[in-house]
């Protein structure tokens, strides 16, 4: 490898399949519980030969990934299981002309997304001249699932004088980056496009400022963490959206005069009120004149 060659150490995640099964496997209070700032995150490493060389192997188990995985999975096997109960009806109507082919391609679809073709098993006949299909959900590959799967990365790295909760926080760094790349191309955090330029110093410039705006953002999320620890760019943005300020206007009290102005912020919840007086959002109210 060209790494190898440069001396360059290197964290990459091992694809399901090809990392160690005693490994990946391995029982979650076997899994060493990672620092206050790792919170939900447990990791043990070994050292193993992966792709004929021996390299640094860590099981990474993240409560908050499998909070997500798990929502994720419980959504997709809801949908699944309801359209296999609508094609169900729909095969056993007299008029149904299915062939075979494509009654188990659009099942195929339905169970390529993860996990799905594991956890859902189906069975299809042909009797009295129509196609009778019946499905059901596996609990014990669901009961694998949740103790062996949900919320487990595996990694592998050259940097074998590291802990493995060194190398977990190394990696989780590297997911940071790319969730910054993530939030410029998407538009979620700031937009990288649409961009109107068309010289590369125009084009530096405009990266500049973009990334410059990701900067600030990091800075704010970092503040933030005293009101509430852990949040989210994506949450802190969202909850920081809802606290607004508006300006009311009423009539003079006489004939003559400006119009009286009132400015009252918006109700705001306990989280949002924590996270107004971290950052001193009240320093950014409008000050009424006159």
């Amino acid at each position: 490898m060209e790494l190898e060659k440069a001396q360059v150490g290197w964290i990459a995640a091992l694809p399901w399949n090809q990392a160690p099964a005693e490994l990946r496997e391995r029982p979650l209070e076997q899994l060493s519980a990672c620092s206050s700032d790792q919170p939900g995150v447990r990791a043990a490493g070994e050292k193993m030969l992966v792709h004929g060389k021996e390299h640094l192997c860590v099981v990474k188990y993240s409560a908050s990934f499998a909070g997500e995985q798990l929502h994720s999975v419980t959504t997709g096997v809801s949908k699944v299981l309801q359209y296999l109960r609508r094609l169900s009806v729909d095969l056993s109507k007299p008029k149904a002309r299915w062939t075979e082919t494509q009654i188990r391609n659009k099942i195929q679809r339905w169970l390529s997304a993860q996990f799905m073709a594991d956890l859902i098993r189906y069975q299809l006949e042909f009797q009295d001249g129509h196609w009778h299909l019946q499905f059901d959900f596996d609990h014990a590959a669901w009961l694998h699932l949740m103790a062996h799967r949900l919320g487990r990365t595996v990694l592998l790295t050259n940097r074998m004088d590291w802990s493995a909760e060194q190398v977990a926080a190394a990696y989780s760094g590297q997911q940071q980056v790319e969730q910054v790349f993530r939030g410029l191309k998407d538009g979620e955090w700031l937009g990288w496009g649409p961009m109107h330029h068309w010289t590369d110093s125009k084009i530096r410039v405009h990266a500049f400022y973009c990334m410059l705006g990701v900067s600030l953002l990091q800075y704010v999320r970092r503040q933030a963490q005293a009101a509430w620890a852990g949040i989210s760019m994506e949450k802190l943005l969202e909850e920081l959206r809802q606290i607004q300020e508006f300006v009311l206007l009423y009539p003079p009290q006489g004939d003559k005069g400006p119009n009286r102005v009132a400015t009252v912020l918006s109700k705001q919840t306990l989280p949002q009120q924590a996270l107004a007086k971290t950052l001193g959002l009240e320093q950014l109210r409008i000050t009424p004149r006159g």
